[in-house]
C-alpha cells in the first residue's frame, strides 16, 4: 500500500525553514501540470536546493508520485524529475537507505514510470535526464547524480592515484582525459568492457530507443580512463563514488 500516514508539515524543514507552506506549493504545482514553470521552480528550490534535500523533501515523495500517476507518460515530467533528484541526493537528512525503504512502494512505482517515459524523450538531452532519473529509482549510485554531465560534454573527476583534477571529455568521440590546467597531453578513454547492472540497463535502453550518440557517449563515460599526470588507470564511476 502507498504511504498514507498524515504528515505534520509544520514539524518538517525545507530550504527556507519551516515546511508549512510546502503543501500549498505541491497543490499549486499539481494544478499547473507536469511542465516546467514558476511554481515548479519554487518547489525545486524548496525541496532540492542545489542538490541538498530536507525532511520535507522525502515527505513530498508520495504527493509527487500521485501527480505522476495522474499523468500520461511523457519525455519530461517535473514531478518525476524532482522525485528522482530527491532520492539521488547524497545529502539526505537521515540515512538514505532508511528513507528509501520508508518510501519503497513509491520508489518502485516511480522506477516503472521512469523506464516507460524514456521512450517519449524528444531529444538526447531529455533522454539522458530520463536515464539519470531512472538510475535514481534503481540503485541511487553515482549515475543518478552524474549522468547529466554528458550534456556539458565533460565530467570532472579526481585521479585515484595522484588526486589530480581531471576532465573526462565526451563532447567529441573518442573521449579524452585532460588535466584541468592542460599541463599534460590528453589521454584516450577506453570504452567500457565490463559493465555493472545499471550501466548495462542504461545502455540497452539507449540502444532500444535508437539513441546511437548516447550509446557511444555512455560507453566512454562508463569506461576506463588513464591519468595524463601519473598514468594510473581507473573507472570513471570509481572516481565519482
Amino acid at each position: 500500500m502507498i504511504n498514507s500516514e498524515p504528515i505534520h508539515w509544520e514539524d518538517l524543514r525545507c530550504a527556507y525553514g519551516s515546511a508549512e507552506r510546502v503543501p500549498d506549493l505541491l497543490r499549486r504545482a499539481d494544478e499547473a501540470g507536469p511542465d516546467p514553470g514558476p511554481v515548479w521552480d519554487h518547489l525545486w528550490g524548496s525541496l532540492c536546493h542545489q542538490g541538498t534535500v530536507y525532511s520535507a523533501s522525502y515527505a513530498a515523495v508520495p504527493a509527487l508520485t500521485a501527480m505522476c500517476r495522474r499523468t500520461e507518460p511523457r519525455g519530461h515530467l517535473e514531478p518525476l524529475l524532482l522525485a528522482g533528484s530527491i532520492l539521488a541526493s547524497d545529502d539526505a537528512p537521515e540515512d538514505a537507505a532508511v528513507l528509501r525503504a520508508r518510501y519503497a512502494m513509491e520508489v518502485a512505482e516511480l522506477r516503472a514510470l521512469a523506464e516507460r517515459c524514456v521512450e517519449f524523450a524528444c531529444d538526447d538531452v531529455d533522454f539522458i535526464y530520463g536515464l539519470e532519473t531512472l538510475a535514481a529509482f534503481t540503485d541511487r549510485g553515482v549515475w543518478s547524480r552524474n549522468l547529466s554531465y554528458l550534456m556539458d560534454g565533460e565530467t570532472a573527476v579526481h585521479c585515484r592515484g595522484c588526486a589530480q583534477n581531471l576532465l573526462v571529455r565526451t563532447e567529441e568521440l573518442p573521449a579524452t582525459v585532460t588535466c584541468w590546467d592542460s599541463s599534460r597531453e590528453p589521454t584516450t578513454v577506453a570504452p567500457a568492457a565490463d559493465l555493472g547492472p545499471i550501466e548495462e540497463r542504461l545502455i540497452s535502453l539507449a540502444e532500444a530507443n535508437d539513441r546511437p550518440q548516447v550509446v557511444a557517449q555512455l560507453r566512454y563515460l562508463f569506461g576506463r580512463v588513464t591519468c595524463p599526470e601519473c598514468g594510473v588507470e581507473f573507472l570513471t564511476r570509481d572516481a565519482l563514488a
